[in-house]
């Protein structure tokens, strides 16, 4: 049992990259013909984000299973699988290039926030929730201005997938599975930090979990 939830992140991975090549494939085949290359660059984008993280993926086999997830990370992984693939797999609203466009960007500047998060936790980074070091806690980069940074690029990244790929399903799955995933997530991993970093209430009153300003 503990290998399977070792090897778990992996095969949702191998999962999720074999079913959204064919199906991404017919919905770009399917979008109108005006918007028919941005479909086809998110498609390629999406890939080449889940690639650069299977990385990240791929570590979590090597490391120990005393995690404190509560299978947090299973409920995110199948949220955002049912989101993507749902996406792609049922006919999208009729909307034009422009909106598509926008969601592109979003993507773009998403995926570029979640990066550059991970970057600046460095080993401190998991894709499981875990007991964390003491000597740790980071503060500094994109940390400054937000608690979970690559929550908010996640979240918008997928707005953008979205804004590409409108198909009901795959936002109704969005709103009532991903996004409570995400939450529910923060709020297990912030009661993990509160009670492991005796400086994290006072580092977390200055600063928004998501949105600046707002969250």
């Amino acid at each position: 049992m503990k290998h399977l939830h070792r090897w778990m992140p992996t095969l949702l991975l191998v999962t999720g990259v074999g079913l959204l090549i064919p199906l991404g494939i017919r919905q770009v085949l399917r979008t109108p013909e005006e918007s028919r290359p941005l479909a086809a660059v998110m498609l390629g984008a999406y890939l080449a984000w889940m690639l650069l993280e299977s990385r990240v993926t791929l570590r979590e086999t090597r490391k120990p299973t005393a995690e404190r997830d509560s299978a947090t990370l299973e409920l995110y992984a199948v949220g955002r699988l049912a989101t993507i693939l749902l996406a792609v797999a049922f006919p999208t609203l009729e909307q034009g290039p422009v909106p598509r466009a926008v969601g592109l960007f979003c993507f773009i500047a998403g995926v570029s926030l979640r990066l550059t998060a991970i970057r600046t936790l460095g080993r401190a980074y998991s894709h499981r929730v875990r007991l964390p070091d003491a000597s740790l806690l980071v503060t500094g980069g994109v940390y400054r201005k937000l608690r979970h940074p690559a929550y908010t690029g996640m979240l918008l990244a997928h707005v953008g997938y979205l804004l590409v790929f409108p198909a009901v399903p795959g936002l109704a799955v969005f709103v009532l599975l991903f996004v409570p995933a995400v939450l529910l997530r923060i709020r297990h991993e912030e009661r993990l930090l509160l009670g492991s970093f005796p400086g994290y209430a006072e580092y977390a009153a200055s600063r928004k979990r998501l949105v600046p300003w707002l969250w």
